[in-house]
């Protein structure tokens, strides 16, 4: 019957060497998702929060310039205003195309709005309700920003999360790989003690 223990002995080490590739491998799988979120998250971070901002910044600084020429109830240099105009719908063309929430959508439709609105009226020289507008438009910018901080703060989280969760696999992963490791050590050990009583009969007969 120790021939019979032997080949269980065998089947026991083969299914955890399976089980140690299986770890191994879905670990891999794992982290191999992990990595293209990680990267989909900085992605979102860089084009769609940190690009978005910087549009904000500009946009703002355009609009404070605007709104000195309307307090001056003066044209000004008119075609500086005509060019911080153009480069103020250039910029809304941009943040445009960045991945917009819903909230983030409805702020900046009303404030695009009101940038019509302001280029209407900068243009009739209507200086006295364009600073009006540029005051509500900078108020929308505000709340824009707002959104880009906590977007950022959630997409941070998330990701602190697949850390954390990466974290506790990897050492799930090593923890079961060092039992495995044992287990196989103890299969090994008693199936050479076998091998060596079977090779060595009762010495004593002797």
């Amino acid at each position: 019957m120790k021939w019979i223990y032997g080949i269980k002995n065998k089947l026991t080490t083969s299914m955890l060497l399976l089980g140690v590739v299986l770890v191994v491998f879905f670990n891999n799988l794992n982290d191999r998702r992990n990595s293209r979120e990680l990267r989909f998250a900085f992605d979102s971070i860089y084009k769609d929060r940190l690009l978005a901002e910087s549009y904000i910044l500009k946009l703002t600084a355009n609009l404070h310039d605007l709104d000195e020429t309307c307090a001056g109830s003066r044209g000004g240099n008119f075609t500086l205003t005509e060019e911080k105009l153009a480069e103020i719908e250039a910029l809304n063309q941009l943040y445009r195309q960045t991945e917009l929430t819903e909230k983030e959508s409805e702020y900046f439709n009303h404030y695009t709005a009101l940038t019509d609105k302001i280029n209407r009226q900068m243009k009739t020289s209507n200086f006295e309700t364009a600073g009006q507008s540029i005051n509500e438009a900078l108020s929308d910018l505000e709340s824009l920003s707002e959104i880009q901080v906590k977007e950022a703060e959630m997409i941070m989280l998330k990701t602190d999360k697949m850390f954390n969760l990466g974290s506790i696999f990897s050492q799930f992963e090593m923890g079961v790989i060092i039992i495995i490791g044992l287990l196989i050590q103890v299969l090994l050990f008693a199936s050479k003690t076998l091998q060596f009583n079977k090779s060595n009969p009762d010495s004593r007969l002797n």
